[in-house]
């Protein structure tokens, strides 16, 4: 295990496994930890939502265009205009539809630089860690911030308009943490695919998904 890690239970905790599972690995492998509190991260009861084929093929036709008229989305499911209406809002309520936003390519407004910085914290308790995700939440650069297994605690993806306003945002908001041990960053030579459209299989009779309600 990766001892720079928040605690032997810490990995688990936080790749959203089973509580007790997760409890039982770090007392076989780690019998003096036995007193160890595992309720340190609450972690969200899970909640499944069905989705049937309808369902399916209209999250697809939303994610290629989420402008497309009600009435042209229901003739190509081949049902009603008001039922593909409490379709659409039973996703948003269930939380498989998240957001609906309008895409702007960054490219096209002069945001020209885009970065992958990998982060390795000096301090990775609980409190230090999320006093982390909490100021790179409010860092408008950061597009995306993970946190990941292996040697390094947090992969992040970062858009600035050039090499200066990286510079800028290093020195504010990573080398001025004052808990960042080791930082390094990575440049992209070419953007070979981007999407964001999840695929659904629209064969398939039925679909349980986990969803996080609103």
């Amino acid at each position: 295990m990766n001892s720079e890690k928040p605690g032997v239970s810490g990995l688990f905790l936080w790749m959203d496994g089973r509580l007790i599972f997760a409890y039982a690995l770090v007392c076989f492998f780690h019998p003096e930890q036995r007193s160890l509190k595992v309720n340190r991260v609450r972690l969200p009861m899970a909640k499944f939502h069905t989705l049937d084929k309808i369902d399916r093929k209209l999250l697809n036709l939303l994610q290629k265009d989420n402008q497309t008229p009600t009435r042209v989305l229901a003739e190509k499911l081949h049902i009603s205009q008001p039922t593909c209406l409490r379709r659409i809002k039973a996703l948003r309520d269930a939380g498989v539809i998240s957001a609906d936003v309008s895409m702007v390519d960054p490219f096209s407004i002069g945001y020209g630089m885009l970065a992958f910085l990998e982060i390795s914290l000096a301090n990775q308790s609980d409190e230090h860690m999320r006093d982390f995700e909490a100021c790179m939440s409010h860092e408008p650069e950061v597009m995306q911030c993970y946190f990941v297994s292996g040697e390094i605690d947090y992969f992040l993806v970062i858009h600035v308009v050039d090499m200066e306003a990286y510079y800028q945002f290093v020195r504010r908001a990573i080398s001025g943490s004052g808990n960042v041990r080791h930082f390094h960053s990575r440049f992209p030579m070419k953007r070979a695919k981007f999407t964001t459209r999840i695929a659904f299989d629209e064969k398939a009779p039925e679909l349980s998904v986990r969803v996080s309600r609103k």
